[in-house]
């Protein structure tokens, strides 16, 4: 509890904020004018800026705090608020400024905005999730830190990393140099918050890739940022295809909505793309080109919404077509599989700018609920997840070497495909013999 006292008074008020754990502490005490916290997520960075922060304008002095965005800066806004209550003389919605009993203020700014806190004055600015601010450099420098000049102020700059390119990394690098004595650097696990049980975070070590853990729960940042792929396994996987490529032995489709295109995938048996359209088009002619793509070849399509109905027509017509529902665990798991395609080399690409961009592009973002793989908005994903389709058909019903068959039980059933590979496949035979033995039904 902090208890201020109200200006000509010997009446005291309570403020509640939060218990600081041991990393947390360690933190807050150091003496250092900027200090800048690298962490795994529900470390309680932000728990540590509000506390911090509040301190601060109950001791009488100005506060800034900035975020990346209006959600996280109202996030931080309705706690101070909340926590500031007692002590607070005047607030201003519009303006998002905090007057305290004590002449302290807090204002709560967006980096998304041109010229932020221009003209103001602070003791103390926090710099929430730092590690997704655009430009971070050349925000600290053009605005934020011309702030703390006049009154010598200090600034806390807390956030999980994303990536090594980013200007999080830079400002970090600062505090671990002789050089730069005002800069202070802490790194921070998840695993260091007492207070979060044990359990999810192996449950979420067991669900992330090894490097996506330890970005977000060790605060350790990949080399590729947010890409869940690698850039240089994307590059590495893109070949010079055969002018007379092996016929697929497996397609993966995935059907337009909105906006987006229709993409199909053709996966030859050693798990190179040999076949690859794109286009956009009324569903009943998407139906058309999709039969007369796939012909009697096994096909993973996608059945979420309209797709069900022609995945529906394609079993009717013969097609060996299974359909797959996407959801959040579905994706999830489709996604990891071909995150570890990549990262293990398994996967061969034509040179296609559109489909390399994609991937490229192609984002995973952690929140509360778990990880989330995506296109950033505006961009399209739908040969990703064509990609992911044809592995996942390759994995099911192609004769996956014995080393590999661990892969097939641990995606299991509940992505739409029920059929088990042939109990019948001569496993002794290299991929490449495997067209001959692929089940005729059960798709």
């Amino acid at each position: 509890m902090a208890r201020p006292k109200r200006r000509g008074s010997n009446n005291s008020l309570e403020v509640s904020v939060y218990k600081l754990h041991k990393g947390q502490e360690e933190i807050a005490e150091d003496d250092a004018r900027f200090r800048v916290v690298m962490c795994g997520r529900r470390f309680g960075k932000t728990a540590l800026g509000i506390t911090l922060a509040c301190k601060a304008a109950i001791d009488g002095q100005p506060v800034g705090w900035f975020a990346p965005g209006y959600k996280y800066a109202l996030e931080a806004w309705r706690e101070l608020v909340q926590r500031l209550g007692p002590v607070t003389q005047r607030v201003s919605e519009q303006e998002k400024r905090l007057e305290l009993i004590t002449g302290g203020v807090i204002e709560v700014w967006t980096l998304d905005t041109q010229d932020p806190a221009r003209g103001r004055k602070y003791a103390l600015v926090v710099i929430d999730e730092a590690g997704i601010v655009r430009e971070l450099t050349e925000t600290w420098q053009a605005a934020i830190r011309p702030t703390l000049v006049d009154l010598g102020g200090r600034a806390l700059i807390l956030g999980t990393p994303k990536g090594r390119r980013h200007g999080f990394i830079q400002m970090f690098n600062r505090g671990n140099l002789e050089e730069e004595p005002d800069w202070q650097s802490f790194r921070a696990s998840t695993l260091d918050n007492p207070w979060i049980p044990p359990e999810e975070i192996e449950a979420a070590r067991k669900e992330l890739p090894a490097d996506v853990f330890a970005q977000e729960f060790e605060g350790i940042p990949l080399d590729d940022g947010v890409n869940p792929f690698g850039l240089d396994a994307i590059r590495g996987s893109v070949q010079e295809m055969d002018e007379e490529p092996d016929e697929p032995v497996v397609w993966g489709v995935d059907l337009a909505r909105a906006q987006d295109f229709t993409v199909a995938i053709g996966m030859d048996a050693w798990r190179r793309v040999v076949k690859l359209e794109r286009w956009q088009a009324p569903w009943s002619v998407t139906r058309d080109r999709v039969k007369e793509l796939i012909g009697d070849t096994p096909a993973v399509v996608d059945s979420t919404g309209v797709g069900d109905a022609i995945v529906s027509d394609l079993q009717e017509a013969g097609c060996m077509v299974t359909g797959f529902t996407f959801s959040r665990p579905s994706k999830l798991r489709l996604m990891q599989r071909l995150v570890a395609a990549f990262q293990a080399e398994e996967l061969a690409l034509p040179d296609e700018a559109w489909l390399v961009a994609e991937l490229e592009s192609f984002e995973f973002t952690y929140t509360a609920t778990g990880v989330r793989y995506e296109a950033p908005r505006g961009l399209h994903d739908d040969g990703v997840m064509a990609l992911g389709l044809a592995l996942h058909g390759w994995d099911r019903v192609q004769g996956v070497p014995p080393e590999e068959i661990q892969l097939t039980d641990t995606f299991g059933d509940d992505l739409g495909v029920a059929q088990s590979l042939d109990s019948s496949l001569d496993l002794t035979r290299t991929p490449g013999d495997y067209t001959q033995q692929l089940p005729l039904s059960g798709w």
